[in-house]
């Protein structure tokens, strides 16, 4: 198992992308090899186990190439890649958590404060799935000290790991949150090398 391993389910996603991407002709295969080690290349043409464990660091390689030729902003290439990932495991339909989505806790409730409650239940949950697919870091959802209506994510011992992992992070929590409540954005940010935040944008 990869020391910083990414689940096959999610792995898939980049792969298929770029097979899409080389038919459409927008990324070519020697860009491919200059940017990728030869086990980045060989995972190409390999069938993904959605089971298995796969190196993060080679997908985010891959990501950057898919990146590179995008014409969007950076984050919003990551932010959007983790939305659309949360769009596809809910259609996978494999995960319990997901099938949670539609019947979350808090949306039963109109009193704020147990519905600030039962959110930070629902996303307890949640988390889960999101240590499922990422083998690495500390995971933790609390209140915001900054904003007492708001939870915000806390993930910690990922000093080497590049943004875009969490940015995308950010984007499945958002595509979640869009499935289940509609509720509020999730941003990325990263006070020091060591400690990832994602934040709710908005009140409960």
């Amino acid at each position: 198992m990869a020391e910083f391993g990414i689940k096959g389910t999610i792995f898939s996603g980049v792969v298929d992308d770029v097979h899409a991407a080389l038919e459409a002709g927008h990324v070519t295969r020697e860009t491919l090899e200059a940017a990728l080690t030869k086990q980045d290349l060989e995972r190409l043409e390999e069938k993904v186990n959605a089971t298995a464990w796969y190196d993060v660091f080679a997908y985010h390689r891959v990501c950057c190439v898919l990146a590179a030729a995008d014409a969007r902003d950076i984050q919003h290439f990551w932010f959007e890649r983790g939305r659309r990932a949360a769009r596809r495991l809910i259609g996978m339909g494999i995960y319990q958590q997901l099938d949670y989505l539609g019947r979350t806790e808090s949306r039963h409730h109109t009193d704020p404060d147990a519905r600030f409650q039962a959110f930070g239940r629902d996303m307890k949950l949640l988390m889960t799935l999101h240590t499922s697919m990422l083998n690495f870091g500390e995971w933790k959802c609390v209140p915001d000290p900054e904003h007492p209506a708001r939870y915000r994510v806390e993930i910690s011992g990922i000093a080497d790991v590049p943004d875009g992992i969490f940015i995308a992070a950010a984007g499945t929590f958002t595509g979640f949150g869009e499935e289940s409540r509609g509720e509020t954005t999730w941003l990325f940010e990263r006070p020091n090398p060591d400690l990832v935040l994602i934040r709710m944008q908005s009140d409960l």
